[in-house]
């Protein structure tokens, strides 16, 4: 059987130690495929491993797979599945990683404690509060006053809601600041799109490309925007970073970059804009997934304006 994960090890081991049923045994294999075409969606090449999943040259550690990857399985599975296959979907996947740990081939299982989402009409209420999100634009110019590299991140996340990847492998051709747009074209296999930038975000991110540190890094060349030490931004150093700035800020809950794409879709809703741009802003290919972000009782009180 072909793909990345069922070329795996860990699949092999868990056909080996499962007690299934061949009928259910046969079920996990169907739904398992919806994974390992995410795996492919995402990029991923190469032998699997869920321990080092990330890899980061600036640190030169591996990471393992964490709950923001999954963030984005699951939204896979709400754009692409039927509302029961999506539930099954995710149920398959948990079930396969908490075999995978139990028999110690794998460290830990991202999806142990989180809810299967398909339960519910909609997603857990992921958004940061204003207090929050001033909080952390705060501890992140404190930390880099002069190049502002972590305020922009921030606020370019919480404007634009870009995912890990994109982020990471966002570049300069892919700015245009004369139409105010940023351009997705790298970071996912998927149809190409395009998000808005407001006021704030287009004159930071102008001081950004000229800034000396940014100039000496690109040498005029279309690299990344985001770096450390000389290296481009990996999701697993993004999420350090997050982690580093929300524990700056004594933020107690963890933060993560799909939290910020999902406060992202809150602001927008919180500042009057209706579903359909908040949709074209996180460029869900469904709207029942944007309505997902959008519960009404949420409060954040024009954090944009």
């Amino acid at each position: 059987m072909e793909g990345i994960l069922f070329s795996s090890m860990y699949f092999q081991k868990w056909m080996e130690l499962n007690t299934l049923k061949p009928n259910s045994v046969q079920m996990y294999i169907s739904h398992l495929k919806g994974f390992d075409d995410y795996l492919g969606l995402a990029g991923w090449k190469g032998e699997l491993d869920f321990d080092k999943f990330y890899y980061s040259k600036i640190h030169d550690r591996y990471a393992p797979i964490d709950l923001d990857f999954m963030d984005g399985f699951i939204e896979y599975l709400h754009d692409h599945k039927t509302k029961s296959q999506a539930k099954l979907g995710f149920t398959v996947v948990k079930s396969f990683m908490d075999l995978l740990v139990d028999y110690d081939l794998m460290e830990y299982n991202p999806l142990r404690h989180f809810k299967n989402p398909f339960y519910y009409e909609s997603f857990r209420n992921r958004a940061l509060s204003e207090e929050d999100c001033l909080k952390l634009l705060k501890s992140a110019y404190d930390l880099d006053p002069f190049f502002q590299q972590y305020y922009l991140i921030l606020l370019l996340q919480t404007t634009c809601g870009l995912r890990a990847t994109e982020l990471c492998r966002l570049t300069v051709s892919q700015i245009d600041l004369e139409h105010n747009i940023i351009v997705i074209d790298k970071g996912r296999k998927t149809k190409i799109g395009t998000v808005r930038l407001t006021p704030a975000l287009r004159k930071k991110l102008r001081e950004y490309l000229n800034h000396p540190y940014f100039k000496a890094w690109s040498k005029e060349k279309d690299k990344e925007l985001f770096f450390m030490k000389n290296k481009p931004y990996t999701p697993a150093d993004l999420n350090k970073l997050l982690d580093h700035l929300r524990k700056k800020a004594n933020i107690p809950r963890k933060v993560t970059n799909h939290d910020l794409r999902a406060t992202m879709a809150y602001l927008l809703y919180k500042e009057g804009r209706d579903y359909k741009s908040i949709q074209r802003q996180l460029r869900h290919k469904k709207l029942k997934t944007t309505l997902g972000y959008l519960p009404l009782h949420v409060e954040l009180n024009g954090y944009l304006d």
